[in-house]
């Protein structure tokens, strides 16, 4: 089992050069503000708890069945992000712009896929390692990651407490900086954790989400500077004055 996992871990990274080079060569991943409407879809809060539980159910099974407890840690970490991304956050959306079908049905292969990656690795195959200057900076920057990723989605959320459902400009945190700090906490979430699992599986999925979301905060930057004629040219796309 642990060649079949590698196996899938390199596949992974092979995924992610393909979504990569698809992503920066005009494919624009159909959902959200890019959305064809005109579409089937589903509701967006039932497809997100749909494509994302995958994700935190298949790795709480296997949450005790290891017998390391640095691969507890690990799922236990990845499971956290997961409870809110399957059961909280989908109670939070405003949107009402439904989810297309096949969208849907790519992201919960993809959460089946990687949470049963991570979840048996970390379960079975993680050695057992003390504490170490790594493992700290690594738990440090996944949850400093994971603080940006939801205070800036709350950020978002609060556009439409009045109920619109239109788009404005997100002001405050690190928007003032930057066009999309919930992607860039995201991507700090997870390289932070493969810092801290320094396992292949754990590098590939952090290679995968540099791959997928990295693209889409170019075309959220790029989507924000044509929408709104007003808005703010210092604003980078990811890193503050740099990127």
């Amino acid at each position: 089992m642990r060649e079949i996992l590698l196996t899938m871990a390199w596949a992974m990274i092979g995924m992610a050069v393909i979504v990569f080079l698809a992503l920066t060569r005009g494919f624009t991943a159909g959902y959200g503000r890019y959305a064809d409407r005109s579409k089937y879809g589903i509701n967006p809060k039932l497809a997100w708890f749909i494509q994302e539980a995958p994700a935190f159910f298949i790795p709480l099974y296997y949450l005790r069945r290891g017998p390391s407890n640095s691969g507890y840690e690990l799922n236990a970490a990845f499971l956290f992000h997961y409870f809110f991304r399957a059961l909280i956050y989908p109670c939070r959306i405003r949107s009402t712009t439904k989810s297309p079908v096949a969208i849907v049905a790519a992201a919960t292969f993809f959460c089946a896929y990687n949470g049963f990656l991570q979840g048996y690795w970390n379960a079975f195959y993680q050695p057992e390692e003390p504490w170490t200057t790594r493992k700290l900076v690594g738990s440090l920057m996944y949850c400093t990651g994971m603080y940006i990723n939801h205070k800036s989605d709350t950020i978002l959320r609060e556009l439409r407490a009045d109920g619109g459902t239109g788009y404005k400009i997100p002001t405050g945190f690190l928007y003032e900086y930057i066009s999309c700090p919930n992607y860039a906490g995201e991507i700090m979430e997870w390289i932070g954790y493969s810092i801290l699992a320094w396992n292949l599986p754990a590098l590939a999925f952090a290679i995968f989400t540099i791959a997928n979301i990295g693209p889409r905060a170019v075309a959220h930057h790029k989507w924000y500077k044509e929408t709104f004629p007003g808005y703010p040219p210092n604003r980078r796309i990811l890193i503050p004055r740099i990127f």
